[in-house]
């Protein structure tokens, strides 16, 4: 699968953009062709994690505990999320780690890991530096994402000691959101008001500067869809 971007980015107004906000929307990033390939391996041919966060402590469940747990499991694993949610943070939410397991040697030849590789390579990695100006970006880490009724992403802003993220992204990759389904990218003021709302859109990328405070706004028990995303940090240095 090939990926490349699209033909008629104006880098130049992208770069001022970001400059100003620090922050950017760009819609139909990707040819669409490509896009389109991308969507249905996450429809059809990833395998998700249920991951949350356990008092301080990254969880994720793989696919077979989560097939083995009854629906009163799920349910009382759900309230529990929620009521730590209350006070710190929290979400909860389906991944596929690319990253780690890229790094870890599974599941080789997964159309994600040639993604994840597209995104270290320099048309990628380029454009970034042209539109952020951050030259000392050197490689992206990634995972995908998909945030279905019940799933959240509690307020933060990215910034971790020694990991040397600079910017965020999300890559898109979800068709036909309604605006009361929730799932939203919600960038927060001083005051935390919500500065802007961005909706989930078909073959878009997001990027924010790190530290930028920002949250994914609850999915609605009845949201009919899901959101479905490959998202991660562009770093610098090297995964060496």
């Amino acid at each position: 699968m090939k990926f490349s971007l699209a033909n008629n980015l104006d880098r130049q107004a992208l770069r001022q953009s970001f400059e100003r906000d620090r922050f950017l929307h760009i819609p139909d990033v990707l040819h669409k062709a490509a896009a389109e390939k991308l969507l249905k391996v996450l429809r059809d041919r990833t395998d998700w994690n249920l991951c949350f966060n356990d008092r301080g402590k990254h969880i994720d469940l793989a696919p077979q505990t989560i097939s083995a747990m009854t629906g009163e499991q799920h349910h009382r694993l759900q309230q529990a999320v929620f009521a730590q949610a209350q006070n710190d943070f929290q979400y909860f939410y389906n991944n596929y780690p690319i990253f780690d397991a890229h790094q870890a040697g599974l599941n080789k030849g997964h159309p994600l890991h040639a993604f994840y590789e597209w995104l270290n390579r320099p048309e990628f990695l380029g454009f970034i530096h042209q539109i952020t100006g951050m030259d000392d970006i050197g490689f992206a880490d990634a995972q995908a994402t998909r945030f279905m009724a019940g799933h959240f992403l509690k307020r933060h802003d990215d910034h971790q000691p020694g990991k040397n993220r600079r910017v965020a992204y999300i890559f898109n990759f979800t068709s036909d959101w309604q605006p009361d389904w929730g799932g939203y990218l919600q960038l927060l003021d001083g005051a935390d008001h919500v500065s802007r709302g961005i909706k989930p859109v078909f073959n878009s990328l997001n990027i924010l500067a790190v530290p930028q405070a920002h949250n994914v706004s609850f999915v609605a028990p009845y949201a009919a869809g899901v959101r479905l995303a490959v998202t991660g940090w562009l770093r610098a240095g090297s995964t060496d």
